[in-house]
């Protein structure tokens, strides 16, 4: 408890006139540092967290949950049918679809791609699909129609029902030898998922057309595409489908997850993540040294003072409690403003980013790099409250050596000594 002498003691120093005053350079700088070291944390933590979700949003977005492929490439229709109709599965939806690489060639120029052939039914069901249509339509199953992205159409010059072709790696044969098998497609749609990879390098054609281009019938796929209701319960799932692999012995199976799918890329991103965290408590704790020096040169500055005190009865201990109190003062109105500045860039984060960018006549997050078309942060409050925390549990440990060593002055040396 700090009583009131302590309190007035503590105000006396803290707020002395600027000629006495503890607010030395030192002391700014220290609450500098931890302001915009706790600032910068939340910020970049946010901008990464927001990063990961953003990501990890339109992955799944554009892929499923998990996906059952085949060591021969090929799944037949009635397993399909089998899947939907089991009674486990009744929150699971099932979508036969066929991928293959491939080129793509417009009049202007050719550019290698990822074709997903699924009915346009399907296609639609997807969460918010329909809505990342932005000029056109979705193609009609039984013509010769294809959607692209955004990033793609820019790169080939197309637009909305220009005709392209689609060469992929399967060959006919001919008097000639072997040939790529072509296809000529008219674009009915252009989409913008809001992952320039996908948006530069994907494109969704009927599944007839698909299957023609990759030599299958009508009963088979190589690619079951799984979404589920509740993602956060993807092992519950995975370990359902496990099971009925086994009981109808369909060994030629096996199951991927999005998670399996993109493993070396999120483990990436939360090696990053960790990496920053620790990187940045650093600039916290210089902030919070400078605060040991700044109290060591108050404490020397202040030796009669001290003095005098201790010799008309304060305690040691209400010494040690007044330095910890000043420490741990600047540590908190520090941590206070720091908190307040990340938030509130983290919640502008976007208006900040395109003020900067018309300012200085630059791109400051490209899509090329970054793989997205803005700059995301979601600010995880929980995570903000443990960054305070941390933040005023460092200046306070680095206040403590200062405040013994005020503690253990000797007044009647200091005061024959001025």
């Amino acid at each position: 408890m700090i009583t009131n002498y302590e309190y007035l003691l503590f105000k006396r120093f803290f707020l002395s006139k600027k000629n006495e005053g503890y607010i030395s350079i030192i002391s700014w700088f220290s609450l500098i540092g931890i302001m915009l070291g706790v600032a910068v944390l939340i910020i970049v933590m946010s901008v990464m967290n927001g990063f990961r979700d953003e990501l990890v949003k339109r992955i799944i977005g554009a892929n499923g949950h998990l996906n059952i492929y085949s060591i021969n490439k090929i799944i037949s229709k009635k397993d399909l049918i089998s899947l939907k109709s089991y009674k486990l599965f009744e929150d699971i939806k099932f979508n036969g679809i066929i991928e293959t690489q491939g080129l793509i060639i417009s009049n202007n120029s050719s550019k290698g791609i990822f074709i997903r052939g699924i009915n346009s039914n399907d296609l639609l069901s997807i969460s918010k699909f329909k809505d990342k249509i932005i000029r056109g339509k979705i193609y009609q199953n039984d013509k010769n129609q294809i959607i692209i992205g955004e990033n793609l159409a820019k790169t080939l010059s197309v637009n909305v029902d220009d005709n392209i072709k689609i060469a992929v790696p399967k060959s006919d044969m001919t008097i000639f030898g072997n040939i790529p098998r072509f296809k000529t497609m008219k674009i009915s749609g252009i989409f913008k998922l809001g992952m320039y990879e996908y948006d530069s390098n994907l494109v969704y054609t009927p599944l007839d057309i698909s299957r023609s281009l990759t030599l299958l019938n009508d009963e088979e796929f190589n690619n079951i595409e799984i979404f589920v209701e509740y993602p956060d319960k993807l092992l519950l799932y995975l370990n359902k489908l496990k099971k009925f692999i086994d009981e109808k012995n369909l060994d030629k199976y096996y199951l991927i997850s999005w998670k399996d799918r993109n493993k070396a890329f999120l483990d990436a991103l939360n090696i990053e993540r960790n990496v920053m965290f620790l990187i940045l408590i650093l600039i916290i704790l210089i902030a919070s040294l400078n605060i040991v020096s700044g109290l060591i040169i108050f404490v020397k500055d202040k030796n009669m003072d001290i003095g005098i005190l201790r010799t008309i009865g304060l305690s040691k201990i209400s010494l040690v409690k007044i330095f910890l109190l000043i420490g741990s003062t600047i540590g908190l109105i520090g941590t206070t403003f720091g908190i307040l500045i990340g938030l509130i860039f983290c919640i502008n984060v976007e208006s900040i980013q395109f003020f900067l960018e018309s300012f200085l006549s630059l791109e400051l997050f490209s899509p090329e790099i970054y793989y997205l078309s803005k700059l995301p942060a979601k600010i995880d409050y929980l995570e903000v409250f443990y960054i305070g925390l941390l933040s005023i549990l460092l200046t306070f440990i680095s206040t403590i050596y200062p405040a013994i060593k005020s503690s253990k002055i000797d007044p009647i040396k200091t005061i024959r000594n001025e």
